[in-house]
């Protein structure tokens, strides 16, 4: 998990500085670039819930 941290915030920046670029310069719509951030955000919730460690206790007898 130490090294999917790392990666979601150099994905983030990219996410971020995509679509203020296809805002700016290419003229997408604004309500585009926002569900692009929007499925951004919710993939990343998806996959950080699904790799996380999951912290059972083993009975044990």
């Amino acid at each position: 998990m130490k090294y999917l941290k790392s990666f979601l915030v150099f994905e983030w920046i990219t996410i971020i500085g995509a679509t203020t670029v296809l805002y700016t310069r290419w003229d997408f719509p604004l309500s585009i670039c926002i569900g692009i951030v929007v499925l951004g955000v919710i993939l990343t919730l998806y996959f950080t819930k699904k790799y996380e460690p999951k912290n059972e206790k083993v009975n044990e007898m």
